[in-house]
């Protein structure tokens, strides 16, 4: 028994320097993906006014119907638009199975009562994913807007809709990637950073219906199974 220990120690080695590894890279992978964020996006507040600007739902959660993120892009928006520097705003995302509310609509109600005119906001009532909130906006924004909107979301989530948007549109960021970092904590910042990772790879290998039918039945999982979620679904209806 003793012989075997033995000759078994270099292979746990082995396998612990492997770990290591494969852990140091991962932190430098995120290191280089928080550092792109860093150069590629502008600060949150424009330079100069557009004329829409597309407000992307996060997740629903216990206040207004509505997650941390998500919130924090609705103040954003409506900072934005009360400072000048977005004509008007168009919600999109959060469609749901078994909800009679898509979250663009509680994004909608939530910007209205920070004192944006309702004739100002428009929310789509279909998309549930990045690819499907952009085909939405571009659907309501004036064809003006089509060009150059705002785009409010969160700096991770902004590189991917870049990607997608094809580099249409003004990135309006709700916080520095710095602020971000700070907010969130080391942990919660992997977390989102291997979020974005997995959607991307997701979109790049999976064909266009398969990779809308696991988001829809990814969302809807998430939804059913998270507690803030759940928690949430009593008070928000309605709202």
């Amino acid at each position: 028994m003793s012989a075997i220990t033995k000759a078994d120690r270099p292979g746990r080695r082995r396998l612990l320097r492997a770990a290591l590894a494969m852990v140091a890279v991962d932190l430098l992978l995120v290191g280089f993906y928080l550092a792109w964020a860093v150069v590629s996006l502008p600060p949150p507040v424009p330079d100069r006014a557009r004329p829409a600007g597309v407000v992307f739902f996060d997740a629903f959660g216990p206040v207004e119907g509505l997650g941390t993120t998500s919130l924090a892009r609705v103040e954003h928006a409506a900072a934005l638009f009360h400072a000048g520097k977005a004509g008007r705003l168009i919600c999109v995302g959060g469609r749901r199975g078994g909800r009679d509310q898509p979250g663009a609509a509680l994004m909608a109600a939530a910007i209205e009562r920070r004192g944006v005119p309702a004739a100002r906001v428009q929310h789509d009532a279909e998309s549930f994913d990045t690819i499907g909130n952009w085909r939405s906006a571009l659907a309501l924004l004036p064809p003006a807007a089509r060009t150059d909107p705002l785009l409010i979301s969160s700096p991770l989530h902004l590189l991917r809709i870049r990607h997608i948007t094809h580099d249409v549109g003004t990135p309006a960021p709700t916080a520095s990637v710095a602020a971000e970092i700070q907010q969130r904590g080391a942990l919660g910042i992997w977390l989102r950073v291997h979020r974005e990772w997995v959607a991307w790879t997701a979109q790049a290998l999976l064909p266009a219906d398969l990779h809308r039918r696991w988001i829809r039945r990814w969302r809807d999982v998430w939804d059913a199974s998270s507690p803030a979620h759940r928690a949430d679904l009593a008070p928000s209806e309605g709202i």
